[in-house]
C-alpha cells in the first residue's frame, strides 16, 4: 500500500507548485474547485480508505500515512514543493518531512494547532452525533456537501471520527526543526482556538527560518468553502511574500 502524489492540476507557470494534504475526514474531492483555480501545478493525496481508495483499509496512525507518502515522494522535489497542510494534514506533512530527511520549499498549516499545544483526548470520547453538531456548525469542509443525503452524511462522519482517533492517539513529531518558512494561518471562529491560547503561533518553534503567522475570517477549515478560491490562493501567494520579509531565526 502506497499514498501516490495525485496532480490535481497543471500549469505553465514557472513558480513553485503546491502539495495539498486533506485534514481529518477530507478526500481530494474537496480540493478540486481549490485546484483548479491555483494556476500552478498542484497535487494532493488521498489517505487509504478515503474517497477513491474507499475499498482500502485506512491507515492505523498519522506516521504510517506519512510513511506512505514519504515512499511515494521524491525528496528533491518535495524540498522545493509548498507543501499546505489543513489540519490534521499538517502533522502529516512534519512526519513525511522527518522521514525524507529534508524540509519542504516551504510549510503552510491551516487550522491546525501546533503540536506542543494538542489535547490529543479532547476528542476522544465524543459520538458521531456530536461530532455531526460541532463540525456541521463550524462549516467543516470533509462534511459539508452530504448533508443532503443521510448516507453519505454517515459516510463522511466515518471518515471524520475514524481519523480523529488517529489525531487522538498520534504523540507528536521528534523534536527536530524544520529549516524552510512555516506559515500558519486559523479563522477567527475556529472552536479549536476559543481559548485564546496562541496555539498558531506556537508552530513557530518548529522551524529555524521564517515563520509568520495569520488570522483570517471563519470558522474551522474556512477557507476551503465553495467560492473562496481566489481569496485562498490570494492568502497563500501574500504569506509566501511575507516569508521575504521576514528574518530567519539565528541559530
Amino acid at each position: 500500500m502506497t499514498v501516490p502524489l495525485i496532480p490535481l492540476s497543471t500549469s505553465d507557470s514557472r513558480g513553485p507548485g503546491y502539495l495539498l494534504l486533506p485534514p481529518a475526514g477530507g478526500t481530494l474531492q474537496a480540493f478540486g474547485p481549490l485546484a483548479g483555480a491555483a494556476a500552478a501545478e498542484v497535487w494532493g493525496v488521498e489517505y487509504p480508505g478515503h474517497g477513491e481508495r474507499l475499498a482500502e483499509a485506512p491507515a492505523s496512525s498519522v506516521e504510517e500515512i506519512a510513511s506512505l507518502l514519504a515512499d511515494a515522494t521524491p525528496r528533491d522535489w518535495f524540498s522545493r514543493t509548498v507543501t499546505i497542510g489543513f489540519g490534521m494534514g499538517a502533522f502529516v506533512a512534519l512526519e513525511t518531512a522527518q522521514r525524507l530527511g529534508v524540509a519542504p520549499g516551504a510549510l503552510i498549516v491551516v487550522d491546525a494547532c501546533a503540536p506542543q499545544r494538542r489535547s490529543p483526548e479532547k476528542n476522544a470520547k465524543a459520538g458521531a452525533s456530536a461530532m455531526g453538531r460541532v463540525f456541521g456548525r463550524t462549516g467543516l469542509t470533509p462534511v459539508a456537501g452530504y448533508r443532503d443525503s443521510p448516507e453519505s452524511w454517515e459516510y463522511a462522519l466515518d471518515l471524520l471520527l475514524g481519523d480523529l482517533q488517529l489525531l487522538n492517539a498520534y504523540r507528536g513529531p521528534a523534536r527536530t526543526r524544520l529549516s524552510c518558512p512555516i506559515a500558519a494561518m486559523r479563522g477567527t471562529d475556529d472552536p479549536a482556538f476559543a481559548s485564546g491560547d496562541d496555539a498558531t503561533g506556537g508552530w513557530r518553534v518548529w522551524t529555524s527560518g521564517p515563520f509568520v503567522g495569520r488570522v483570517v475570517p471563519g470558522g474551522h477549515l474556512g477557507v476551503l468553502e465553495s467560492g473562496r478560491e481566489a481569496e485562498f490562493w490570494a492568502r497563500i501567494h501574500r504569506l509566501e511574500m511575507a516569508f521575504l520579509d521576514v528574518q530567519p531565526e539565528v541559530a
